[in-house]
């Protein structure tokens, strides 16, 4: 995974799985959590949390520069590159 990397994070209510190959193929990442993957080819999807949780790559999305999926946070800052600029969103590490 490159060392930025932009999640959606949506409650399991709020998602639809309508692509052709239906729910995504899983792999258990962690004791609370798997990585979903496309049954097709392999893509990252995003994670399925155990809790209502799950975060949707945002490269998967139809329309990724729609206003609604703007990130809101950024996590892990250690880890952020030197050029990336991000003073207008709160951070969690």
């Amino acid at each position: 995974m490159p060392a930025s990397f932009v999640w959606i994070e949506l409650s399991k209510e709020q998602i639809e799985w309508t692509g052709p190959g239906g729910l995504p193929t899983v792999w258990r990442s962690s004791e609370y959590s798997s990585r979903a993957f496309c049954s097709q080819c392999g893509s990252t999807i995003g994670a399925i949390d155990d809790k209502p949780t799950v975060a949707i790559a945002l490269g998967t999305f139809d329309s990724p520069n729609r206003q609604g999926l703007a990130p809101q946070s950024h996590s892990y800052i250690s880890k952020l590159p030197k050029w990336w600029r991000i003073d207008h969103l709160k951070t969690c590490d």
